[in-house]
């Protein structure tokens, strides 16, 4: 069965979906970008059906600002009170003893910056991103002499870049090798997106947490699985992960 539940978080009013289960693990699903909790064409809205139908619980929901969700939309980094207000009320509803937690893109990043404030038991991310938000406009400056305005504004765009996109990095490493859960890691091999964490997984500052990161891979350029085959990989990798914690 789907129902809408309305929860609080910060003083506003989110809203999300339960496809009711019997099973006492669960599936929280945080959706990237700016997408609304069916997901890309409607894929997690899918996807939370075919997972509730093998007997596993499913919650998705809107974070502020989006969707049918009040509030403003702060962007994934300020969404870890909106993650632990749809875990807990995901538990309680659900009646659950363990919760997996499922995102894509800066839903997976959010995932494993914010997992233990939500008491998450382990976490499917697939295809984090490594660089945060654009940072905010600059005030114009003075072309230098003898140089393109159009070369100089290109320049200083990939240095915001750079710095953002080391600045979340560091993060995102400390809160990978220091996660006390399990954690698996879905890669698109052809996505760009995919392509930059392999890369940054190579990274020293993922040594610690080299061995305790499983990683499993399909070949698609697809950021979101979105292929009937792609789409059936992903739902055998949710599964293999509820199984894998499923509750006594």
């Amino acid at each position: 069965m789907r129902s809408l539940i309305g929860f609080p978080c910060l003083g506003d009013m989110l809203v999300g979906t339960l496809d009711s289960a019997s099973g006492s693990t669960g599936l929280l699903i945080v959706s990237g970008g700016n997408e609304i909790r069916s997901g890309p064409h409607r894929s997690m809205s899918q996807l939370a059906h075919r997972i509730a139908a093998a007997g596993y619980p499913v919650f998705r929901f809107d974070r502020r600002g989006i969707g049918d969700s009040a509030g403003s939309n702060l962007g994934f980094l300020e969404s870890a009170p909106d993650i632990v207000a749809a875990a807990g009320i995901f538990r309680r509803e659900a009646k659950l003893r363990r919760v997996i937690a499922f995102g894509n893109g800066d839903g997976a990043t959010a995932l494993a910056l914010f997992h233990a404030q939500a008491r998450i038991d382990a976490l499917l991310l697939a295809n984090p991103v490594i660089v945060g938000p654009p940072a905010a406009p600059e005030e114009p400056e003075e072309a230098e002499p003898g140089r393109g305005w159009m070369r100089q504004m290109i320049e200083r765009v990939a240095v915001r870049r750079q710095v953002t996109q080391v600045g979340l990095g560091s993060e995102l490493a400390a809160a990978i090798t220091g996660a006390e859960v399990p954690m698996t890691v879905l890669l698109a091999t052809r996505d760009k997106i995919a392509a930059d964490f392999a890369e940054f997984l190579h990274k020293p500052a993922f040594a610690a947490a080299g061995t305790r990161v499983r990683r499993k891979q399909f070949d698609t350029a697809s950021h979101v699985f979105a292929g009937t085959t792609d789409k059936a990989w992903l739902y055998e990798r949710v599964i293999e992960a509820l199984a894998e914690q499923r509750a006594p």
